[in-house]
């Protein structure tokens, strides 16, 4: 059945929602997200959302979302639905029929997310495709347990891979530097909790880089002073962007600290020592180690020694210097040489 829909006007509070997590994150996550204000009208809706929908986003904006997303003979509950999403301070899911124009499913999965922009609420949802199971559509459930933490790794993971498609050199990077700092932590006997918390904010460490120009980001020759201040401002980027979803906040210092110097040279302010959390500390290693030894668009990767005795010089100043010992003891492979396998 070809579904006919109407332009809607587009909402005032769009022009909040413009800006790095939304124009050049989540339009490019493979699953459909819509965010709606408190009245529950659509004032963003990404790629896949538009396509599953078969609407343009013109005529997605400004619609009430249950206008959107469910069929017309299943709207009684709707309104319930969207007040018991806005009473909750946590993530929820509920379940909606798939539209009749679009048969690919049973029915969809949402995950429903409160978040502020310059005080404003909004309520951001992410859907799935799912087989119809056994659980009552429309009504709305708390997530707890083991159900809020799975999701959580399903959200990060949507974000991880909506990152590749942005930009995947970056997020080559970004794996390859997760890796290097998990083993590191543990290696320094960080707890379990804060392994994971820095595993993730290693993958999204540089988000901000997706707001950086490309020609910046990618130049072969060195950056003018301009162009370096435009860098220095990706930390600050990327933590403003996890700042979308509460259940990160934890990971936000570590994203803004990774540029910070031990000696206090670093940016964006300066913070030195022990001010630096010890999970950025631990990241900064394993970054700068991970940028020296990978081949970049204006020179060719230093090897694993060559990228050793400059980072020794950095002891002290930009590298925490007991941590940069544990790791060059940690990346040194029993034959006496230097190394770590890349992915």
């Amino acid at each position: 059945m070809e579904r006919k829909a109407t332009a809607g006007k587009r909402n005032k509070n769009s022009k909040k929602l413009s800006g790095l997590f939304f124009d050049k994150l989540i339009q490019y996550a493979l699953e459909p997200v819509m965010v709606t204000d408190s009245k529950g009208e659509l004032v963003y809706a990404n790629k896949e959302f538009v396509s599953f929908y078969a609407l343009s986003p013109d005529e997605a904006h400004g619609k009430k979302w249950d206008d959107i997303m469910i069929p017309r003979e299943n709207r009684d509950d709707a309104g319930n639905v969207f007040k018991c999403v806005k009473n909750r301070r946590s993530l929820c899911f509920f379940d909606t029929p798939a539209p009749g124009w679009n048969r690919t499913c049973k029915h969809i999965s949402w995950v429903a997310i409160p978040f502020k922009k310059e005080s404003t609420p909004f309520y951001l949802f992410v859907g799935g495709e799912k087989p119809l199971n056994s659980k009552p559509l429309m009504e709305v459930r708390d997530a707890v347990g083991d159900a809020e933490a799975n999701t959580h790794r399903d959200l990060v993971d949507m974000l991880v891979e909506a990152s590749w498609n942005s930009e995947p050199e970056t997020a080559k990077h970004s794996a390859r530097v997760m890796e290097l700092s998990v083993a590191l932590a543990r290696k320094i006997g960080m707890s379990k909790k804060r392994v994971e918390r820095l595993k993730i904010a290693s993958l999204l460490h540089d988000l901000g880089k997706l707001g950086v120009d490309e020609k910046i980001l990618f130049k072969k020759g060195r950056l003018d002073k301009t162009e370096f201040e435009e860098i220095r401002k990706h930390p600050e980027w990327g933590a403003e962007a996890a700042g979308h979803l509460y259940f990160l906040r934890d990971i936000i210092p570590i994203m803004a600290d990774h540029h910070e110097n031990y000696d206090g040279s670093g940016y964006p302010r300066g913070k030195k020592g022990s001010r630096i959390p010890l999970e950025a500390r631990v990241l900064s290693v394993a970054d700068i180690y991970e940028a020296l030894t990978a081949d970049r668009p204006y020179r060719k990767g230093f090897s694993s020694e060559e990228a050793i005795k400059i980072m020794e010089d950095e002891k002290g100043r930009k590298l925490d210097p007991k941590i940069t010992e544990v790791f060059f003891k940690m990346i040194k492979k029993k034959n006496g040489k230097w190394g770590w396998k890349k992915i």
